[in-house]
């Protein structure tokens, strides 16, 4: 092999150790010990082992979806949790989920816009066979054997050079097991590097025929003195074009269209969310039908303004703390957001994207209730005082989602929904609007609350009674809210990396 190859996979001592709970006695768990493993160009390479003997926990790391407990993971010659070393790379995990309300060609539009030089939505679709009537059909309702061949032209949208499957074959029919097999075999005639992890006894036997190796991952407990791993060469490397170790790198000049390419991302991933929440209307048709009370508050003038005001604060903050954090909690318990961590989408655009997604949603709740209770209810102001409410009202809600996106990597996505029901009458009851007592301790405690601080953002933009005098405080809070929650998110989303 040329000195300029690069090993697409590197692992040097990589230890893993889970720590266990209660009624573990808080002990440790190790699975995997000083694991050393080279993956070159042109590779086919079979990891096979019994069950619960580490594989998958392997892969995570290799993926940069798990921290290893010690040792150094190289993915492409980079830090695998870098997006940029996912850029050449596909995967099909063992439990694939698809998002809903997406037809199977928009979701390849969407997986293609993550990288940087991908095939184009017609090549895709042409590798992998897709019929025109599988093309338009929900990508979750698709057969065995189409959604098999939708798994795959996922993973081949960016003209991968090393293809990770995590026991694909599992639970698949058997014409789906038969299209699994032949992609793998179009796969190796492009010259595509694959590491497959399984353990089924019918893979192994095809492997026999197409790996250049298979390597055994032993249970910690029965592994042999040489280690974890041994190996089998079943056969010579075929040539394969190396992948040298620059290419990775970016050139100054390039950084133009590295940032159009950022915006690329951005747009697809504002497009394939807004469809989302377009596509389920129990979602938005709820959140407009709560909107439309508004219509039916009690009072006029100022009375009215008070509760239009404090209808308007209780929808946004539940679209921001509870709605925002569930989507997310649904897709890490349904696993799309872990294959989203497989590709190059950089977690910023991915968490940025969720946060104009929602406020869009409380913008056209927003102007709906202020339309709706102004007109019936005559409020009297004019329209620079109803676009200041606007505007206080939206931006102020900021810091709350994103203390909704940290919640949602802090809390099992099974308990999200018991949590965040919290969330309002917490925030209701330090806002300030329904003294607690009359005690200045709990008084000054109050202060402390963003919920508070935004109550009075609001007051002070409707000019109503209640204002304290102090909007720059106020202002400032709220931004120093927001960058606390958005570190507090960022260290969130790492360790739901670290310990998923």
């Amino acid at each position: 092999m040329e000195e300029t190859a690069m090993a697409l996979i590197r692992l040097n001592k990589v230890s893993k150790t889970f720590s266990q709970g209660l009624f573990q006695g808080f002990s440790e768990k190790p699975v995997l010990e000083n694991i050393d493993l080279t993956i070159h160009p042109g590779e086919f390479l079979a990891l096979k082992g019994k069950s619960g003997a580490g594989k998958t926990t392997l892969l995570k790391i290799i993926l940069g979806l798990l921290e290893p407990t010690s040792g150094e993971v190289q993915l492409m010659g980079l830090s695998p949790h870098l997006p940029e070393s996912k850029t050449r790379i596909g995967v099909v995990f063992q439990e694939a989920s698809l998002p809903e309300n997406m037809t199977a060609k928009e979701l390849i539009q969407l997986v293609r816009s993550y990288y940087p030089d991908p095939l184009s939505t017609e090549e895709v679709i042409r590798a992998v066979n897709l019929t025109d009537e599988e093309q338009n059909t929900w990508a979750t309702q698709l057969p065995g054997g189409g959604k098999q061949r939708l798994y795959f032209g996922k993973a081949l949208a960016g003209k991968p050079a090393l293809l990770i499957l995590d026991e694909p074959t599992r639970n698949l029919d058997e014409d789906a097991y038969k299209e699994f097999w032949r992609q793998v075999a179009r796969c190796r005639e492009r010259g595509v590097t694959v590491l497959m992890v399984t353990h089924s006894e019918s893979d192994l036997n095809r492997l026999n025929q197409l790996a250049t190796r298979i390597v055994t991952l032993h249970k910690i407990t029965e592994a042999p003195a040489s280690g974890q791993l041994s190996q089998q060469i079943l056969r010579d490397t075929p040539a394969a074009t190396p992948v040298p170790a620059e290419s990775i790198e970016m050139e100054p000049s390039l950084v133009p269209s590295q940032l159009q390419r950022f915006t690329t991302l951005f747009k697809q991933q504002l497009w394939a969310e807004g469809l989302q929440i377009l596509r389920t209307p129990t979602f938005l048709l709820g959140i407009l039908f709560f909107a439309g009370f508004s219509a039916f508050l009690p009072g006029q003038g100022d009375s009215a303004k008070q509760a239009i005001l404090s209808f308007g604060g209780i929808l946004l903050l539940t679209v921001a703390i509870d709605r925002l954090g569930k989507r997310v909690a649904v897709e890490r318990r349904d696993r799309w957001s872990r294959f989203l961590r497989s590709t190059p989408l950089p977690p910023a655009i991915y968490l940025a994207v969720k946060i104009c997604t929602t406020l869009l949603v409380c913008a056209v709740s927003l102007l709906l209730i202020l339309v709706l209770g102004g007109g019936l209810h005559q409020v009297q102001a004019s329209i620079g005082e109803w676009i200041l409410l606007f505007l206080s009202l939206l931006i102020g809600v900021i810091p709350f989602a994103l203390l909704g996106l940290g919640l949602s990597y802090l809390i099992d996505p099974k308990s999200y929904d018991a949590v965040a029901g919290l969330a309002l009458p917490i925030g209701l009851s330090t806002s300030g609007a329904f003294p607690l007592s009359k005690s200045s301790f709990v008084q000054d405690l109050v202060a402390f609350s963003p919920f508070f601080h935004y109550q009075q953002l609001t007051l002070w933009a409707a000019g109503l009674e209640g204002y304290d005098q102090h909007i720059w405080l106020h202002i400032l809070w709220l931004l120093w809210a927001s960058i606390v929650f958005g570190l507090a998110t960022a260290w969130a989303y790492r360790r739901d990396q670290a310990v998923q």
